[in-house]
C-alpha cells in the first residue's frame, strides 16, 4: 500500500480478522478508506491532540499489519501486543506468554494474513482506541482460495504511551465485508465526569446478569435495552449487522436468554469508552444451549449511560 492509499478521510467527532490463528481473531471519529486522491488537512490534524491521537493509532495499526507481511504473523503479533494483551483461540489467552511459549514455525510466511482498518476511534482521554476492519488470509504452501474475515482490535497505551493491542478478536466472513456501506460507528456522547474505577465495577455488575431477548424494543431488562442504537453484531461465519433492531431479531432468533459472565473490564480515563470481555451461553426456547467467548465495547451516552456498541462472539467449538 503506498502513501496515498494510506490517506484516510477523518470526519471530526464522529465514527464511520480475525487475526489469531488460523484467522485474525469510541469512538468519536468516522474514519474510512480514502482514495488515493483524497489528502488529510495537515495543519487541522496537528493542531488538535485528538485527531493527532487517532492518526497514530490509525499509524500502529498499518505498521502491525506491514511488519505481519515482512516478518510473519507470530512475529508481528508478539511485538504488538501489550503483555497482558487478549486473543481468543477461541478462549481468551495472554498472546504474548502463549505464543512465545510455542516453537516458532520453520516457515514464517506460509500463511500470508493481510488487514487494514477501515473504522477507528479513541476515547476522550486519548489512552484508550479500537480498530476494526477486513482481513484476507492465504495458505501460501498449497493451491487454495483465501478466507475473509473481520478484526477488532482494542488498544491501550503503555507507559512509555505507545499503543499496543490490548485485545483482539474477529470473526470469519463468506466474503469480503464493505465497511463503508455500514455508515457511521458508534461514538460515546459523554461529557462528564471521568469516573473510570466507579465505572468499571458498574460494568462489571450489568454484564453478569441473565438477559431476555424478547422484542427489538428497548425495553427494561432485555437484550435490546443494552445496544446503542447503530450497534454492531460479529458473529462468526455471518456478515456483521448494524442497528438495534437488526441486531436485536438475529439475537432473538438464537436465543430466548443469554448468560454472560465477564472476565475483565477495561474502562478509559475519560470513563466514556470501555470494553469487557467473557463467555456466553445461548439459550433456546427448546431448552439446549450453546457456549463460546464474547468481546463487548461500550460507548457512554450523553446521560451516562452504557450502551454495547460492538457486540462480537465466538462458538466455544466449531
Amino acid at each position: 500500500m503506498n502513501t496515498a492509499q494510506k490517506q484516510l478521510i477523518i470526519l471530526a467527532r464522529m465514527t464511520t480478522f480475525r487475526r489469531t490463528l488460523p484467522a485474525r481473531t469510541m469512538a468519536t471519529f468516522l474514519v474510512l478508506a480514502a482514495t488515493a486522491a483524497a489528502t488529510l488537512p495537515v495543519q487541522a490534524q496537528d493542531g488538535d491532540p485528538e485527531d493527532k491521537a487517532l492518526r497514530s493509532l490509525v499509524d500502529a495499526e498499518l505498521a502491525f499489519a506491514r511488519m505481519g507481511l515482512e516478518q510473519g504473523i507470530r512475529a508481528a503479533f508478539i511485538a504488538n501486543f501489550a503483555k497482558d494483551g487478549i486473543v481468543f483461540e477461541p478462549a481468551p489467552v495472554r498472546l504474548v506468554e502463549t505464543w512465545s511459549a510455542r516453537p516458532p514455525n520453520p516457515n514464517p510466511k506460509a500463511l500470508k494474513l493481510e488487514w487494514q482498518p477501515e473504522q477507528a476511534g479513541i476515547a476522550k482521554s486519548l489512552d484508550m482506541g479500537f480498530t476494526t476492519g477486513p482481513f484476507k488470509l492465504t495458505d501460501t504452501t498449497r493451491d487454495a482460495p483465501p478466507s475473509h474475515g473481520v478484526f477488532f482490535s482494542v488498544w491501550q497505551r503503555d507507559a512509555a504511551g505507545v499503543w499496543k493491542v490490548a485485545l483482539d478478536m474477529g470473526i470469519s466472513t463468506p466474503q469480503p465485508v464493505d465497511f463503508a456501506a455500514m455508515g457511521a460507528a458508534p461514538r460515546p456522547r459523554y461529557k462528564g465526569k471521568a469516573d473510570g474505577a466507579t465505572q468499571q465495577k458498574a460494568l462489571m455488575s450489568r454484564e453478569a446478569r441473565t438477559l431476555s431477548t424478547a422484542g427489538a424494543a428497548a425495553n427494561a431488562g432485555t437484550y435490546a435495552d443494552m445496544l446503542a442504537p447503530d450497534v454492531r453484531l460479529h458473529r462468526d461465519g455471518m456478515m456483521p449487522l448494524v442497528g438495534r433492531a437488526a441486531v436485536a431479531k438475529a439475537v432473538r432468533d438464537r436465543a430466548a436468554r443469554i448468560v454472560w459472565t465477564p472476565q475483565e473490564v477495561r474502562v478509559a480515563d475519560s470513563g466514556d469508552l470501555a470494553v469487557s470481555f467473557g463467555k456466553y451461553r445461548e439459550i433456546a426456547r427448546s431448552g439446549k444451549s450453546a457456549e463460546g467467548f464474547y468481546t463487548h465495547l461500550w460507548v457512554r451516552d450523553a446521560a451516562g449511560r452504557w450502551r454495547i456498541a460492538y457486540d462480537i462472539g465466538l462458538p466455544a467449538t466449531r
